[in-house]
């Protein structure tokens, strides 16, 4: 189930010890274009067309509260489209002469697979 993956994604994110690895989690849902948010919002838009399609009246409702709910999933995104970034400002700064070891975002922390692709996507 997808949501097990969101709860394993959470669990993750609250066992970090970096806000590295905190911001490269919070980016697996708020990246605009392929995050979570962003397909989810796609999600309820198609559920809203497949009830639409329905020749009962309670098909139009529905499609209208799935159409909203699309919406709202797209606000939040946006309003959040800073988030990732915010995060890694979090990070201590490191002292003028002292270097770190450079990090590769998501190379260290196991995100989960998607268990299935989406049907009729790429990429």
């Amino acid at each position: 189930m997808y949501g097990r993956q969101v709860l394993a994604l959470t669990d993750q994110l609250n066992s970090t010890t970096s806000y590295e690895q905190a911001a490269a989690l919070a980016d697996q849902v708020l990246e605009p274009t392929d995050g979570l948010l962003a397909r989810l919002a796609e999600f309820f838009e198609a559920a809203a067309e497949k009830a639409k399609e329905s020749d009962h009246d309670d098909g139009f409702d529905l499609h209208y509260d799935l159409e909203d709910a699309a919406i709202s999933l797209r606000e939040l995104g946006e309003g959040l489209h800073v988030a990732v970034d915010r995060m890694r400002a979090l990070a201590p700064s490191v002292p003028m002469g002292q270097t770190i070891k450079a990090s590769v975002p998501g190379a260290s922390i196991g995100l989960p697979a998607a268990a299935l692709p989406a049907p009729g996507r790429t990429g």
